[in-house]
């Protein structure tokens, strides 16, 4: 579900697409899944650091500034 190199996984809003950072140790396991700028999310895929999260179109700012990895 998730790849090494990153402290977070990348999170996506089921409303918005945007993408979030979520805690890898959350990520792993089952959801119910929020991200570090407490927003929930629906689908957890990739590493933060990617392309799924910080290089996505809309990564959260908020995320962006507790998780700068």
């Amino acid at each position: 579900m998730t790849s090494a190199g990153s402290g977070h996984a990348a999170g996506r809003d089921q409303e918005s697409s945007r993408a979030h950072a979520v805690p890898r140790d959350a990520a792993d396991g089952p959801p119910p899944w929020v991200a570090v700028c407490g927003t929930p999310v629906a689908v957890v895929q990739g590493s933060w650091a990617g392309r799924r999260g910080l290089g996505s179109a809309d990564p959260c700012p908020e995320c962006r500034r507790l998780a700068p990895d």
